[in-house]
């Protein structure tokens, strides 16, 4: 019996601590996915060509060559409460490439949720670029009524050599603050550099640094090996307190999945996966 209410009130308490940090701090952090992609590479990917570049540089978007899918979940620190869902569509035009998100983060009461749209360009044959727009809502269950803010996003990807890439991504640089009668915040900036590179055929590492409003700045790196043909194999650290991940992903036609797990120094294991696809 002792063992179960350990466990119910350590559950109690990461709720609250969790619905409490992601109010106060309008970090957003919450309502972002990441893919698990990503996240097995330590969500070092500010270079990367994806569908799920929507979450990270928009300007990844750009070599996306078929309508895509990509749904998206998340089970924080194993708490159901508290998880992580997301769905994202890509579509390429002859123009630009387009992209459509919604993401949602906790129970209906409290629920955190996004709505994005975003637009990718190959600029040059060495320069992508991408913007997206974001809306913010948050439910407040004492009142019974949503707040919510708009905010932006924009990023480049650079070609350095033919296995060199760099990426540069700003998100929220200008937001509309979050109010109510006794409480005004605006969503913090984020900011991201880094790279990637292929040392062969088919292993890749990545490095990035990330800055977020008045956050101690982390360090991300990441690798990806596909070890056998469609079959690849992740690991990533951060500096920040999540600090290691892990991850595998296979790829069958039109169809990939991706599991990724990341463990917090004080909170546990959060695993995660990723259902994506291609429709050429």
């Amino acid at each position: 019996m002792s063992k179960r209410l350990n466990s119910f009130f350590r559950r109690t308490i990461l709720v609250i601590t969790t619905g409490f940090i992601s109010f106060s701090a309008l970090s957003h952090s919450n309502v972002n996915p990441t893919g698990s992609r990503s996240v097995g590479m330590g969500n070092a990917f500010i270079s990367q060509y994806d569908i799920i570049s929507a979450y990270h540089n928009q300007a990844g978007l750009s070599k996306i060559d078929s309508f895509s899918i990509s749904i998206f979940y998340e089970n924080r620190f194993l708490i159901k409460d508290i998880s992580l869902r997301g769905i994202l569509v890509g579509i390429p035009t002859r123009t630009a490439n387009f992209a459509f998100h919604y993401s949602a983060f906790g129970p209906t009461k409290w629920m955190e949720s996004a709505v994005s749209v975003a637009c990718s360009k190959q600029l040059s044959s060495k320069i992508s670029a991408g913007i997206q727009i974001n809306y913010f809502g948050m439910k407040l269950p004492e009142n019974n009524s949503t707040i919510s803010s708009c905010g932006a996003e924009m990023g480049l990807i650079f070609q350095l050599t033919p296995k060199i890439f760099a990426g540069v991504h700003l998100a929220n640089p200008f937001t509309i603050p979050f109010k109510t009668y006794s409480y005004n915040e605006k969503i913090p900036f984020r900011l991201r550099l880094g790279g990637h590179a292929y040392l062969s055929d088919n292993f890749t590492i990545s490095a990035e640094a990330e800055k977020t409003g008045n956050i101690m700045p982390v360090l991300k790196l990441g690798m990806e090996w596909e070890a056998i043909r469609n079959l690849y194999f992740r690991a990533g650290f951060n500096t920040g307190p999540t600090k290691l991940f892990a991850g595998m992903g296979f790829k069958y036609h039109f169809f990939k999945t991706d599991f990724a797990f990341s463990y917090h120094q004080y909170l546990g294991f959060t695993p995660s996966v990723s259902l994506s696809f291609n429709f050429k």
